[in-house]
């Protein structure tokens, strides 16, 4: 079994909001099945709520943008307006053999803090590493 993570630099394409988001909970077994206890799902090294915010990419044939669940843990919670463009810090796709036993591949994306882009404004200047040298 394989499994791939990714990291993908967000600044480099166009990700649209859906204005849908939704907190996961916590569930709990019990004698009588599975419940859902009310309370929000917690990262185990953060603390931080889990949310999953609908988020189009631009992931289809020919660029075209396809609906993801992108995982965000933070105690921020923006709320986006639908179909604007947003930010996402640290985007990470992971990649494995789907689970259901079909031939195939999963794909699910995660990332540390979504917002609204910048727009008509200068964006943040990109992080250089220290192997880079600037054009004169």
């Amino acid at each position: 079994m394989y499994e791939l993570n990714a990291p993908i630099h967000a600044t480099r394409m166009k990700a649209v909001a859906t204005g849908y988001c939704q907190q996961l909970e916590r569930w709990e077994d019990g004698p009588t099945g599975r419940r859902n206890t009310g309370l929000p799902l917690l990262d185990d090294a953060t603390n931080a709520p889990i949310t999953i915010h609908d988020v189009m990419l631009p992931t289809g044939r020919d660029g075209r943008l396809e609906l993801h669940g992108v995982r965000v843990i933070g105690h921020e919670v923006p709320d986006l307006e639908p179909y604007t463009e947003v930010e996402l810090e640290d985007l990470n796709a992971r990649v494995r053999p789907a689970r259901n036993g079909a031939k195939g591949i999963e794909v699910s994306f995660s990332a540390t803090a979504i917002r609204p882009a910048v727009t008509g404004g200068v964006r943040p200047a990109r992080k250089t590493g220290g192997d880079e040298t600037a054009a004169a």
